[in-house]
């Protein structure tokens, strides 16, 4: 059963807040065994065929200090797998700091020094507010979904 549905339409039962901390049924909000506790977790999808070296990270939770080295680590690795587009999304966000800031922004770096392209999903109009504050958004073209993000885009 789907518990809430998403802008693209999918079931987003395993998707969740950590804006109040609490379950749709009400209860404490429980992953994995883990109580009262933010989570974060940076989830991977391939654009294959159409981009068979692009990925898509969906990002869950607070993109801050604790959340920032995973977020680091996953496109390190997809870079490293000679990965060249990939849509960050933003989507699941629900707090962002200046050190997730910075992991975009390093994300960004890393893929341009290796001839690839970041683009960036920001629905949520008080995380995108972050952007533009910092004048990020003038940088990073910011998208409503990973559709728009990939349009326009060709296959190399």
């Amino acid at each position: 059963m789907c518990i809430s549905v998403g802008l693209t339409g999918r079931c987003l039962a395993n998707w969740w807040s950590s804006v109040d901390a609490e379950d749709p049924s009400g209860g404490p909000y429980r992953r994995q065994g883990v109580t009262g506790q933010v989570q974060f977790e940076v989830f991977r999808s391939s654009l294959a065929p159409n981009f068979p070296d692009g990925a898509v990270l969906r990002v869950l939770g607070d993109l801050d200090m604790a959340g920032a080295p995973r977020l680091r680590n996953a496109v390190v690795s997809e870079v490293g797998a000679g990965t060249r587009l990939v849509v960050l999304d933003l989507t699941g966000v629900d707090h962002l700091d200046s050190t997730g800031l910075g992991a975009v922004v390093g994300a960004l770096r890393r893929l341009r020094t290796h001839d690839g392209e970041l683009r960036v999903v920001c629905p949520e109009p008080r995380v995108r507010r972050v952007f533009e504050v910092c004048d990020l958004d003038r940088v990073l073209e910011l998208h409503v979904d990973v559709d728009t993000a990939l349009e326009g885009m060709t296959v190399q």
